[in-house]
């Protein structure tokens, strides 16, 4: 089994977790001196904070492109502004 590092993970990734071989998904809410604080997803799961050995698997959490770049437009694209008012 390999090992994760715990260097790349941040506040809002997801993590997958084996405690005592009960596998669950949680939501990293930051660390602590051994390992994790984590919010599980699935339902009757009490563990809040896991060790770096527990975690098997992690997902970058990504962010939606900033706005700014939504906004930028083509200058030779025609604006439909006017078909649109009638």
């Amino acid at each position: 089994m390999s090992v994760v590092r715990l260097d790349g993970i941040d506040p809002g990734d997801i993590v997958r977790v084996s405690v005592r071989g009960r596998l669950f998904h949680g939501v990293v809410r930051g660390t602590t001196s051994s390992g994790l604080e984590v919010d599980p997803i699935e339902k009757g799961i009490s563990y809040r904070q896991v060790k770096a050995r527990d975690v098997l698997e992690h997902w970058g959490r990504r962010g939606r492109p900033r706005a700014q770049a939504e906004r930028e437009v083509n200058p030779e694209q025609r604006s439909l502004d006017d078909l649109l008012d009638r």
